[in-house]
Formats: C-alpha cells, sequence, structure tokens
C-alpha cells in the first residue's frame, strides 16, 4: 500500500459506461472545457486524502474511512477477473484501476468524470483508460454486482480495442453496439441466467402479449439491461457460454450484431426473434395458475394523470391505515414526498419540493424508505443533506404545506466515538416511544 493521488479528470472525448444496480447508460462525455454545468465546478462537500493498495491485477483507490471495505473489493475485483477471463476467453490487458468511494454522496463528487452524476448511475468505466469508478454499495451482494458489471465492461473494452482489431479510430469497437447488446451482457455475466427482476419483466410482457423483437430492443420503450440480459440468458443457455464473447468480438469488428447473429448463430435475426419469444412463453407457462393478475385483487391509487406520476414507489401505510406515504415524480421536475388518502388516492400533502428545497440533495428514491410512529401523525425517512446522510421528521399536524419541506431534519452522527459518521441511510423505522431506526 503507498500514497497516490486521484488523476484530476477524464481526458477529453472519453466515452463511459455508467453501472447500476440499478440505471447504467453509455455516454459521451464532453471536452474537459465544457463538462461542467455552464462552466461551473461540481458541488464537492469534502477532499478525500486517496491512498492506493495493490494486488495481482489491480490498482484499487481508497480513503480512511473506507480501508476494510477496499480490501474486500479488492477480492471480489481479483475472483471477478478470473471468472470473467475464462467465461470470455481474454486475458485483461494491463493493471486495472478501480477507484471506491464509501458512499453514493461521496461517488456523486468525484472529479474522475466530468458531470452530474444521478443516483441511479451504480457505477462508470472509461473506455480510453479502462478505469472504474463506484461507490461502496449497502449489501456486499450489492458491491459485488457493481463491480462484476464493471469489470464486464472493461473486458469488453479491451477486447474490442483497435489493438484487438475490433476497434477504429482510437476507440473501442464496443462503443459501436446497442446498449441492450453492452448492458444487456453485463447484467447477464455479472447476476446470472436466473433473476426475479428479468423473469417478472418476461412474464409481464408474455402475458401482455407485448414482447419487443430483437430490432425493437433499442427502442427506449425497453428497458434494455433487463431485455439485453434475457437475451443473453436465452443465447448462453442454447449455444454455450463461449459464444458471448465470440459474439462480441464478431459484432465489434463488422460493427453490426446481425450480421454477427447470422454469422455464428446461423440464423437471421428475425428467426432468433421467433425461437427467443417461444423460449420465453415456455418459461412464463411455469407460473402458477392459480395467481391473479394485481388489478384482479386491488384498486390502484396512483391512477394515470398525464404527464408525471409514472413512477411511485417505496409506499409506506400509517398504522391506522388512513394514510400513505410514497415517492413520485408527480412534479415532473423532482421525485419528492407524498401523503395520500389511503382508501382514495387524493394525495393530502406534498412534503418536499426537492427542485426548490435547499434543504435535501437527494430522498435516495431507489432504495430508500420511510416509517411512521405508532400515532400515524409523524413521518421519518432519509435523505442526503449538503452532501451527508440525515433523517427527516414529517409532521401532518402541522397542515398542508405550500412552501418548502415542513420537516425537521438532523444530520448529528448516530455512530459511536472513534467510528465513522455515517455516509448513506436508506431507511428509517420508529421503536418505542421517540426512537428511530435506521439503517
Amino acid at each position: 500500500m503507498v500514497s497516490g493521488t486521484l488523476p484530476a479528470r477524464c481526458s477529453p472525448h472519453t466515452l463511459t459506461v455508467a453501472a447500476p444496480t440499478v440505471l447504467l447508460l453509455v455516454l459521451l462525455a464532453a471536452p474537459a472545457s465544457a463538462q461542467q454545468y455552464f462552466g461551473g465546478n461540481k458541488v464537492q462537500y469534502r477532499s478525500f486524502q486517496f491512498e492506493v493498495l495493490r494486488t495481482d491485477n489491480f490498482d484499487i483507490y481508497f480513503y480512511e474511512e473506507e480501508r476494510e471495505a477496499a480490501a474486500i473489493a479488492a477480492r471480489m475485483a481479483e475472483r471477478w477477473r478470473a471468472r470473467l477471463g475464462r467465461v470470455l476467453n481474454h486475458d485483461l490487458s494491463g493493471r486495472q484501476p478501480l477507484i471506491l468511494y464509501a458512499a453514493h454522496p461521496h461517488f456523486e463528487q468525484t472529479n474522475a468524470i466530468g458531470g452530474d452524476i444521478g443516483e441511479g448511475t451504480g457505477g462508470v468505466t472509461e473506455s480510453i483508460r479502462r478505469r472504474i469508478i463506484l461507490p461502496l454499495g449497502g449489501p456486499l451482494a450489492d458491491t459485488d454486482h457493481v463491480i462484476g458489471h464493471e469489470l464486464v465492461h472493461a473486458f469488453q473494452f479491451d477486447m474490442t480495442s483497435p489493438q484487438q482489431g475490433g476497434g477504429r479510430g482510437g476507440f473501442p469497437g464496443a462503443q459501436r453496439l446497442p446498449l441492450w447488446f453492452i448492458e444487456g451482457m453485463a447484467e447477464y455475466l455479472s447476476i446470472g441466467p436466473v433473476d426475479p427482476h428479468a423473469a417478472m419483466w418476461v412474464r409481464d410482457a408474455v402475458l401482455q402479449e407485448k414482447l419487443p423483437r430483437i430490432k425493437d430492443l433499442e427502442n427506449p420503450e425497453y428497458f434494455p439491461y433487463r431485455w439485453g440480459q434475457a437475451f443473453w440468458a436465452y443465447v448462453s443457455g442454447r449455444w454455450g457460454q463461449d459464444m458471448v464473447g465470440r459474439l462480441l468480438r464478431d459484432a465489434a469488428r463488422a460493427g453490426s450484431k446481425d450480421m454477427a447473429i447470422e454469422a455464428d448463430l446461423g440464423m437471421k435475426t428475425d428467426q432468433l426473434t421467433e425461437e427467443w419469444h417461444a423460449a420465453l412463453r415456455r418459461l412464463a407457462e411455469q407460473l402458477p395458475k392459480n395467481t391473479s393478475r394485481a388489478g384482479e385483487v386491488a384498486e390502484l391509487l396512483t391512477k394515470p394523470r398525464g404527464l408525471g406520476g409514472e413512477l411511485n414507489v417505496s409506499p409506506a401505510l400509517s398504522p391506522d391505515g388512513t394514510k400513505v406515504a410514497f415517492l413520485s415524480e408527480r412534479s415532473l421536475f423532482s421525485i419528492d414526498l407524498y401523503i395520500a388518502n389511503a382508501q382514495t388516492g387524493e394525495i393530502v400533502d406534498r412534503v418536499s419540493r426537492t427542485d426548490v428545497d435547499p434543504h435535501f440533495t437527494s430522498l435516495q428514491f431507489i432504495q430508500s424508505a420511510g416509517g411512521w410512529n405508532a400515532a400515524g401523525d409523524r413521518f421519518a425517512f432519509a435523505v442526503i443533506s449538503s452532501g451527508r446522510a440525515a433523517l427527516a421528521i414529517y409532521d401532518s399536524r402541522g397542515g398542508v404545506s405550500n412552501g418548502s419541506c415542513r420537516c425537521q431534519v438532523s444530520t448529528k452522527p448516530s455512530t459511536r466515538p472513534g467510528r465513522p459518521m455515517a455516509v448513506a441511510s436508506r431507511s428509517a423505522r420508529w421503536r418505542a416511544g421517540s426512537r428511530i431506526c435506521s439503517s
């Protein structure tokens, strides 16, 4: 372990692949002079003193409060490198940089890549320098998944580099392939063929008779990660895992997935679509026949309302069953906390206004949840405020709020003396009296 400094920023025109536990997008970064919004710098609440942990194949950048986690992440990364090397039949060239942050609020402050980082981004892999930048997840399984996912991208860029005959103009050939092809492969190789999330998407599409054709997967209507994962699970299950790396190389060289499919699988894309759909229908038929659709056993509270309101997550029913708190983008400009009548769905209060309220940077909507107290008049939820984890308490006795959030916000550390302060909080639950348990 030696002291080290983190390079200031990416080179101009760097393509990045963002991963999540999420939303992982392939983005073309702007030149360095134009990377930040209106020429300003990314908001940074603290500086990080990085050190470097060197393993056999990785340079792990970390800082003091994640020292123990960095050692665990290093072992995960080495295991993934060996595993992916066997599956893809490729030896990753050179040493692999891996830059770790202790939590997502820290990751959002990184200057290793330009532009704002949304809370749906679980990690980023550069295509040229091949640096992987990611925050540590809550459970180890999340961190392990994201490291595996991002390392697949490192393999993709290395395998399709100009030196390997797959790229042009200094850029890897993987950049010319569709998002579902690249991200779906990363999800499949980091999660595997058995995944309840992907299975849920597939079953629903079969029931709704809305299975996408392969040529339709580039349409943003179809989530590329789940459908790409389902595609690769089918191909690998039928032709073997060796076909994954083979298709990647041939598609990158040709600049066409269709040409690679026809050459390697011996059929055109339309025929592959028909046989893939038949397999998905057989899979969906395994669902027990005595199940019911949600609309047959429950009433939809968050009804369609035109613009906004399509995302409604993290519901929490009050103890007396009269109110439900949930996170939604009903306002179009931000995701906020709403309180609704549990019987009619009518909005009783909009608790937060993160688009204009300086109190909260984020409500961590992807994995966050809150909780009511026993009386049902106070609601605690996790937020990010000024780059730090915080708990906010909404008091319903104050009436409907038309301005900023009417909440008490606490950013006091809950750890024991000598222990690092928490930098992320995903849930809050009331205990006896006025105690709140958060994780």
